[in-house]
């Protein structure tokens, strides 16, 4: 698990609702680094503080 910075509602006033931080599988992390459209900005070190899912796949942190 990555906590990463993704896209958000570009239309949104707020930066926290641009640039969300979710927490991202590494399934997920790799999958979006080989696409030509990639969601994930920044990625960093796991924190639990941000919840347990993958923000794409729902997959649990203890299941990693």
């Amino acid at each position: 698990m990555r906590t990463c910075v993704v896209w958000g509602d570009m239309a949104a006033d707020r930066a926290s609702d641009q640039y969300l931080t979710v927490v991202v599988c590494d399934r997920c992390v790799a999958e979006d680094k080989g696409s030509e459209n990639p969601q994930i900005l920044k990625d960093h070190e796991y924190d639990s503080s941000y919840g347990d899912r993958c923000h794409f796949c729902e997959k649990r942190s203890s299941d990693e």
